[in-house]
């Protein structure tokens, strides 16, 4: 008897269930870094929900479905930014939009000039 719940229980185990709990706290993580790196404290509720959005929190995620190249990183950096970012110097490849500190950089300066409009929500600008 015990054999065979042992055996259910592993069958039944989803580890998808374990990994999607593990995400909010990488999510928690990544908010915590980007008020490190300049983001407005009191930004980090929605920066956390809009980065679990765009990203379920993944510094490699790429959407190269979207427009003008794709979207990459925690934040979904659109290649439309890629030129303006690297003329300001937050990155030098496409490739430093997979890199955490340098994707929350640029978002915060997106988020400086727009608000959360990049995000398609509503503006709170600074």
């Amino acid at each position: 008897m015990a054999v065979a719940l042992m055996a259910a229980s592993i069958i039944t185990f989803n580890p998808t269930q374990a990994h999607a709990e593990a995400l909010p706290y990488r999510c928690e993580y990544y908010a915590n870094k980007a008020i490190e790196i300049g983001w407005p404290k009191k930004e980090k509720a929605k920066l956390r929900k809009i980065m679990w959005r765009e990203s379920r929190c993944k510094t490699t995620s790429i959407n190269r479905a979207d427009p003008f190249g794709g979207s990459m990183g925690l934040l979904q950096i659109n290649m439309s930014n890629y030129g303006w970012a690297k003329r300001n110097g937050w990155v030098k490849t496409p490739d430093d939009l997979l890199k955490r500190n340098q994707n929350l950089k640029v978002g915060l300066e997106l988020f400086k000039l727009y608000g959360w409009r990049p995000w398609g929500t509503k503006s709170s600008r600074p």
